[in-house]
Order: C-alpha cells, then sequence, then structure tokens
C-alpha cells in the first residue's frame, strides 16, 4: 500500500506541474482536461482502487507553421506499472502526421521501455516530446511510411493534406 501510496502523490505532483502549462509564460501550452484526480474520484481513495491504468486527457498548442492554426486532444494512459514502465499516448483528435498512426498512436522512442525511458520522465517532458515531435516530425522514422515518403518528397503536398486535416478536425484555439 505504501507503494501504491507514493505513486498517486507522485502522480498528484506531476499532474500539477502539468496543470501549470496551461500558463501564457510556458514553454509548450497544454490544457488538462481530465485526470484521476478529476470528477468524482476523491484524491484520498485514488491509492486504495486496484487500477488497471489511469487515463489524462488534454489538449496540446503546436507552434509549427501548419499545425499551430488549432489544438489537438490527446490521452495519456498510465499502466498500474507508471513510472517503471513508459505511458502510450494516443491523439484523440484525428491529425495527418507521419508519427502518428491513423488511429492516434502516437510513437516515439522516449515511450518505449527498452530505448529512452526512465522512470524518471515526467509527464511535462512527455507532452513536450509530442509538441516537439508535431512541429518537427521524423520522416526517417515515420509509423505511417506513405506519409514519411510524402513528407521527405512532396512538403506541398503534404502540407496541403495535413492542413485540409487541420481544418477538418483540428480543434479551437
Amino acid at each position: 500500500m505504501a507503494t501504491e501510496s507514493k505513486l498517486t502523490k507522485n502522480l498528484y505532483t506531476d499532474i500539477t506541474r502539468l496543470k501549470l502549462l496551461n500558463k501564457s509564460d510556458a514553454e509548450v501550452k497544454f490544457l488538462l482536461l481530465t485526470s484521476p484526480f478529476t470528477g468524482d474520484e476523491d484524491d484520498d481513495d485514488l491509492a486504495d482502487k486496484k487500477r488497471e491504468e489511469y487515463s489524462i486527457t488534454g489538449q496540446i498548442y503546436p507552434n509549427s507553421e501548419i499545425y499551430r492554426e488549432r489544438s489537438y486532444a490527446i490521452e495519456i494512459i498510465l499502466t498500474k506499472t507508471f513510472p517503471l514502465d513508459p505511458p502510450k499516448v494516443r491523439f484523440i483528435t484525428p491529425i495527418y502526421h507521419p508519427n502518428i498512426e491513423e488511429k492516434g498512436d502516437f510513437c516515439n522512442d522516449l515511450l518505449v521501455k527498452t530505448a529512452r525511458w526512465t522512470p524518471r520522465t515526467s509527464l511535462v517532458e512527455i507532452v513536450k516530446i509530442v509538441v516537439k515531435h508535431v512541429d518537427e516530425p521524423d520522416a526517417d522514422n515515420p509509423v505511417r511510411a506513405a506519409l514519411g515518403v510524402e513528407y521527405k518528397t512532396n512538403r506541398p503536398k503534404f502540407n496541403q493534406h495535413a492542413l485540409e486535416h487541420v481544418q477538418k478536425y483540428g480543434l479551437p484555439r
């Protein structure tokens, strides 16, 4: 129980730091929508609940020329083994991007346990990585190969398709 209580305290602190990303002077902008500590959950009871995973949802606000026109809802899913295991990040808002699967899964080495993940990685760092990769796609390691090729070989066409998605699916800023 002490481990779960510590996890709850650390998670609460991490989520509190996420909330600070909504300030105008934040390095990246993130609006927290839901967390394990919102709604009808009692903060003190959270450690007592045997949950398989926790979900955090929020909106990111990229800065790149195409994506900065709108915001995008994401979900960060923390398993019961977090922070030993990395969370999963999924885009709720559809986005035309080589590093984001069509169903919304975000892929990055930071979120792979055998690659760059460390239990000291904060939720704020995760949000920063997500925004950075939306703004600066890694077309050399795409999860959507066709989009990676289009991004590298025909940027005007990629930009047009991405902008169409932004206008159709993006959320207001």
